[in-house]
């Protein structure tokens, strides 16, 4: 039996809706370009978590693109700031210290109960940009005029304040240029329809950035998963209620009345045994016959799913790869994320150590936007079955990224009022950053190799160097609810279908294999009966134990309340 690495679509799809909102959320959010290239690209020694649902590298080459950006505009402000300041250094930071209270009392008075004062709202700070400039000049003039000496220290504190609003002008315009720049970007190649993965491949990489993505690219369709922490499915979303047991492999009754005879003659033993592989497989044809192909109707298949991956994974601690050569022959370099499938075999075969198996079912639905996973993991001692069933769902990413959608490719006047006023909002705070948020850059780029190299050093002398992936790409850009309610209908339904075939397929090859499935048949009502029922900040899970001996447990867990009462995970284990 040899163990196939991924049956189906490739897990990373690169021209999914997730791949496409994460390239967006590349331009338009600061937090998420620093937390990804911090957490994949700058450390060369940590392992990825795996790809679901989007292309890494896609992700990856936008964040480096909207970084470049960032570092050209600020680059610019800060040299158009300087003259400013060079030139009227006092009116400079009057004139700031009031635009930014302006703007405040702007955003007060548009979020505010009484609304925009009428149709010149959306306009108040580009008005307020005008009469502040205006008013300090009209002030500081005067005081211009003052006898002041060469030497007198009042010629360069009051300086030349028009020339100073020149530069004033031109750190704004930099500010607009640059969020038109960022408009035009989303709109012709990243809008719904004009989405073009593969223009990404041919945007200018500096060739220090080249080999990392190349490596972080075979990584990412790697069939071993090293992560960091207690939980091992990182990059697969939040945890949803599993269940698992062990369960004793005895000869079904039947079989024993029948071959009684030739059992007391035998001396044989009631214990029927099989390979753990076997179970593997047979499930995962199961699985498989549930796909729907690409040219079937959902409609007259409605328990097939589309696009329904299956893989063979194996999760391992990032701090327990010391004795493992083949993912770690170097310890100064990133671990191979990859094994063979003998390797795979005699893993699932044996699960002992820090290495564990598991057969991964994947059902991306909404363009990859909500992908439900299902971890199988069996073993056996020739006496008793363990079964383990993990479920974790990736949920859509954040509500502001699907903005995208509605711009049009020309630009309304109200929405370019409205560049013009984000502008104007932003001119003081991003003005005054952008020093800092230059020194963080160099600095960072000066501390990476001394950094990397204490990283090896470090890495070479502890045997227990945690090389394990602690976060996902996807993961940082999740939002806090559902888009849609459907979403969550549809990642319960799939979560659904999927334990109910793993269920049934188990039952098969154990009476095809002669096995008391007694026991099995009232855990599987059991699980199938299981009810979640979330309150608040309260998740209840409730069993209903159906046969003689059963018995009903109930565990209560406690997390964040989600806004607007929606759930953050569905209820996949209600009854049908």
């Amino acid at each position: 039996m040899v163990i196939r690495q991924a049956t189906g679509a490739d897990p990373t799809d690169v021209t999914s809706e997730a791949t496409r909102y994460l390239c967006v959320a590349a331009h338009t959010d600061d937090t998420f370009v620093e937390s990804a290239l911090a957490e994949v690209f700058d450390d060369e020694l940590r392992a990825v978590a795996p790809s679901v649902g989007f292309d890494l590298t896609t992700v990856l080459r936008h964040c480096l693109d909207a970084r470049q950006r960032r570092i050209r505009r600020d680059i610019g402000l800060v040299i158009a700031g300087s003259l400013a300041l060079l030139l009227a250094p006092l009116w400079t930071l009057l004139v700031a210290a009031v635009l930014a209270m302006g703007m405040s009392l702007s955003r007060i008075n548009r979020h505010g109960p009484l609304g925009p004062l009428g149709p010149l709202g959306p306009l108040a700070p580009v008005l307020a940009l005008v009469a502040v400039t205006v008013a300090s000049l009209w002030l500081l003039t005067p005081f211009t005029r003052v006898d002041t000496h060469e030497d007198s220290p009042l010629s360069w504190i009051f300086g030349m304040p028009w020339l100073a609003l020149l530069a004033g002008m031109i750190a704004y315009l930099i500010l607009v240029m640059h969020l038109l720049g960022t408009r035009q970007l989303l709109v012709q190649r990243l809008r719904r329809g004009h989405f073009r993965p593969t223009a990404a491949e041919t945007d200018p990489v500096p060739q220090r950035y080249a080999a990392r993505l190349a490596m972080l690219d075979t990584a990412q369709h790697g069939n071993v998963t090293i992560y960091s922490g207690y939980t091992p499915f990182v990059g697969h979303g939040a945890p949803v209620a599993g269940w698992s047991f062990a369960l004793p492999i005895q000869r079904a009754e039947q079989r024993l009345i029948e071959s009684s005879t030739s059992v007391a003659e035998d001396d044989a033993d009631p214990t029927v045994r099989f390979a753990v592989v076997d179970l593997i497989d047979h499930v995962r044809q199961r699985l498989a016959a549930i796909r729907l192909d690409p040219a079937g109707d959902a409609e007259l298949n409605p328990e097939r799913l589309a696009g329904l991956v299956l893989e063979d994974r194996v999760f391992v601690h990032g701090g327990l790869l010391t004795d493992d050569p083949q993912l770690l022959p170097d310890r100064g370099r990133m671990p191979r994320q990859s094994w063979s499938d003998e390797r795979l075999r005699t893993v699932a075969s044996r699960p002992q150590g820090a290495a564990r198996h598991y057969l991964c079912a994947l059902v991306p639905s909404w363009g990859g936007e909500v992908v439900a996973c299902t971890f199988l993991h069996f073993s056996t001692d020739g006496r008793v079955l363990y079964l383990e069933c993990a479920r974790t769902l990736l949920e859509p990413p954040r509500i502001e990224y699907h903005d995208v959608d509605r711009l049009t490719e020309w630009i309304p006047v109200r929405q370019f009022v409205q560049l013009f006023t984000a502008a104007a909002e932003q001119l003081t705070r991003t003005a005054f950053g952008a020093p800092t948020r230059l020194v963080r850059d160099g600095a960072r780029v000066l501390r990476h190799r001394i950094r990397q190299a204490r990283s090896r050093r470090m890495a070479r002398e502890d045997l227990g160097y945690d090389y394990g992936a602690r976060a996902g790409v996807r993961e940082m850009a999740t939002g806090t609810t559902y888009h849609n309610y459907f979403q969550v209908l549809d990642a319960a339904k799939h979560l659904k279908v999927v334990e109910r075939h793993v269920l049934a397929g188990i039952v098969d090859f154990l009476e095809d294999r002669g096995v008391d499935t007694a026991e099995f048949r009232t855990r599987q009502t059991m699980i199938l009966n299981q009810g979640v029922i979330q309150t608040g900040g309260l998740s209840v899970v409730g069993n209903q134990a159906v046969g003689t001996g059963a018995r009903a447990e109930q565990q209560s867990t406690t997390e964040p309340p989600t806004p607007q009462g929606t759930s953050r995970r569905p209820d996949a284990g209600r009854p049908s």
